[in-house]
């Protein structure tokens, strides 16, 4: 049997009537006071999320990733990446769920802005940004009044409002940065995120990719280096690393059905894949983060 994170529409729904329009608001309270405060590591398959903390306070894992943090903050959270939260009592704040395909339509424009939240798990803060911080919250109370009503125009108005909490925190998180020369390469580098989650665990190699991308390897490898710092097949094996590390922290599938569930044919290989780049076996890894998790 195949083991995996468990894959949530909403935390704690497996069933939901999501579409490419599915938006959904919610506070933190609705969902996490029922729960003690605790929502425990999942994913959403083909979701994007927000938590906003307006106030009170957050421990959170993001994939790997452990932070503390207090209110005036947001955290992002790609389709596919685990993540899971243990609030401090009555915090306050937002929720705010959304199929990631909704921001496609005119996708050339806002990808510059968008692909890196899209890209990886954010947490970010608005000390230095308080009128950016009012703005988010305006929008989500906007939101989550239109989701609430039935108001003509209602679901359009609700994409809007996603498109501008979204362009909101791009403003904080890429405050520096001239985007518009890296537009071309944006798309390229879109198709070949969406590739490598399509069949990482097939362990394509990188003619494989280049075939798909129609171009050559070197062109790909220095789009990699250029947009990474790092080759593509660093990248795959990253990817690969990544989600052994989910398994091996958030199941309890044995190794041998991890390394068959990541595409190795010898367990003894990933044993020997996985040690060679974090220094630690699989098992050794699995009972160190059970240690620092408690």
């Amino acid at each position: 049997m195949s083991l995996q994170v468990p894959h949530f529409v909403l935390y704690g729904e497996t069933v939901s009537q999501e579409t490419t329009e599915f938006v959904h608001i919610e506070r933190i309270s609705a969902r996490s006071r029922e729960n003690d405060w605790v929502i425990d590591p999942h994913r959403h398959s083909r979701l994007f999320q927000i938590i906003v903390i307006v106030r009170g306070q957050v421990r959170a894992i993001v994939d790997e990733t452990r932070f503390e943090g207090t209110g005036c903050m947001s955290v992002s959270i790609p389709a596919g990446v685990v993540h899971g939260f243990q609030f401090q009592p009555e915090t306050e704040g937002y929720v705010l769920t959304f199929a990631q395909s909704l921001l496609q339509q005119d996708a050339d424009r806002t990808r510059p802005y968008f692909e890196p939240l899209l890209s990886q798990g954010h947490c970010l803060h608005f000390d230095e940004a308080p009128m950016l911080f009012t703005r988010l919250v305006q929008c989500l109370d906007t939101l989550q009044d239109e989701f609430r009503g039935a108001y003509a125009g209602r679901t359009l108005m609700c994409e809007w409002l996603v498109r501008a909490v979204m362009m909101t925190l791009s403003r904080v998180l890429q405050t520096h940065r001239e985007m518009g020369a890296e537009q071309p390469a944006m798309l390229e580098l879109t198709r070949l995120r969406e590739l490598i989650e399509d069949h990482y665990v097939e362990h394509w190699r990188v003619t494989d990719y280049a075939q798909a991308l129609n171009m050559t390897k070197t062109r790909l490898n220095r789009l990699c280096n250029t947009a990474f710092g790092k080759s593509l097949k660093v990248l795959l094996s990253e990817r690969l690393l990544l989600e052994a590390k989910r398994k091996l922290m958030y199941t309890r599938g044995n190794i041998d059905q991890i390394a068959f569930d990541l595409g190795f044919d010898d367990p003894g290989y990933f044993s020997r894949f996985f040690k060679s780049h974090t220094g630690q076996t699989p098992l050794r890894y699995r009972v160190l983060s059970d240690l620092d998790s408690k």
